[in-house]
């Protein structure tokens, strides 16, 4: 992982490049309907055919660079779908609502979001059951105990700001005046992408998933 003050000083750097990049995208030369956005890609998840949305511009492949705690670059009913995969648990938990608030501007009617985060519910449920071994991963620490393994998974070292789980996703959602919410299992489900984006996904228990998945439309 990149160091927190390492993070901080690009962010300070490059807040207000990013702000203005941002700005001329949204107002020069973002379309006015038609766009798939992919917010986060990271360094491996580039999506063909996709807007790929992202501040790291050093390491991952990205389309538009811009910081997602700022408004979003997108002109109102100009999005077709939303897609970010353990992107927002990133962002401050006071800032959750907006972001979604956000979406659902951008959004056409009958528009819709996929989006991932990890499970919290099924980390809690699984911790009270004392199974060990759903706690498979060893990042951001090695740590052989369950409460360990637990902290690993919820907060990451500190990269991650909030823990979500059903009741709190469809919460968020709802405010922001989404409807036909539902969950779906990674890799597996989806009423609003294809195979292409289910296999940048992983999972191994479908069961209990270690990764939440909510889409949501906004009204027609």
């Amino acid at each position: 992982m990149i160091p927190p003050i390492l993070k901080r000083t690009f962010y300070s750097l490059f807040r207000y490049p990013m702000r203005t990049n941002a700005w001329v995208y949204k107002n020069f030369r973002s379309p006015k309907e038609g766009l798939k956005v992919h917010l986060g890609p990271g360094q491996g998840n580039y999506i063909n055919g996709w807007l790929n949305v992202d501040a790291n511009f050093i390491s991952a492949k990205i389309d538009l660079w811009a910081n997602l705690l700022d408004p979003l670059p997108f002109r109102d009913n100009s999005v077709e779908i939303f897609y970010s995969h353990h992107v927002i648990e990133h962002l401050p938990e006071s800032y959750l609502p907006t972001h979604f608030e956000q979406m659902f501007k951008a959004l056409r009617s009958g528009g819709g979001i996929r989006v991932g985060a990890p499970h919290a519910g099924n980390a809690y449920r699984k911790y009270t059951e004392g199974d060990i071994a759903w706690f498979s991963s060893d990042f951001p620490y090695n740590r052989s105990s369950i409460g360990g393994r637990l902290a690993n998974f919820i907060f990451c070292d500190g990269e991650h700001l909030t823990a979500l789980d059903e009741t709190y996703l469809t919460e968020i959602a709802k405010n922001a005046g989404f409807i036909d919410i539902s969950f779906k299992l990674p890799t597996k489900e989806s009423d609003l992408v294809g195979e292409e984006i289910l296999s940048k996904e992983n999972e191994t228990d479908f069961s209990y998933p270690h990764t939440i998945i909510m889409e949501a439309r906004k009204p027609i």
